[in-house]
């Protein structure tokens, strides 16, 4: 079976862009999917990986352009590096940064997506500019996973 470092060669790439709506959300997500599939095998970590993205792209979606009179666009950006055994994914728009609002953990409303995303992530950054909002995940073997060159 084949974790993140099992995939040796060149750096693997993915790039997609489309309306920030629920169908391309949708298809981002399966397209991803796909992809992860070709670079590792370790179904539990595509799903984790997905889900993470899933929350990224859904917050795109809800938030980032609720102020602007049509919808933008929404981008995803994947790369696999094995030299380095890293996987990075990020999504970003043009829109408008919406600051978490602080609810009782007990708040059905709650939002956990944010949370959920640097859980599922060795490391999880958020950059918010007058120009969008980009959040780039980075990913690593889990511990105990084969991370031979083959």
């Amino acid at each position: 079976m084949r974790s993140l470092g099992a995939v040796m060669g060149e750096v693997r790439e993915m790039n997609c862009v489309g309306a920030a709506d629920a169908t391309t959300a949708g298809k981002l997500r399966r397209d991803l999917q796909r992809w992860l599939s070709d670079v590792i095998d370790e179904s539990a970590e595509v799903t984790d990986i997905v889900l993470s993205v899933n929350e990224a792209l859904a917050n795109c979606v809800e938030h980032a352009y609720r102020t602007h009179d049509r919808v933008g666009q929404i981008r995803m950006q994947a790369s696999y590096d094995p030299s380095v055994r890293q996987l990075r994914i990020c999504v970003s728009d043009r829109g408008t940064w919406r600051p978490p609002v602080s609810r009782p953990r007990t708040d059905a409303m709650a939002s956990r997506g944010i949370t959920l995303m640097h859980a599922l992530a060795e490391r999880c950054t958020i950059n918010v500019c007058p120009e969008g909002t980009t959040v780039c995940m980075d990913y690593a073997p889990r511990a105990g996973t084969d991370t031979s060159d083959g």
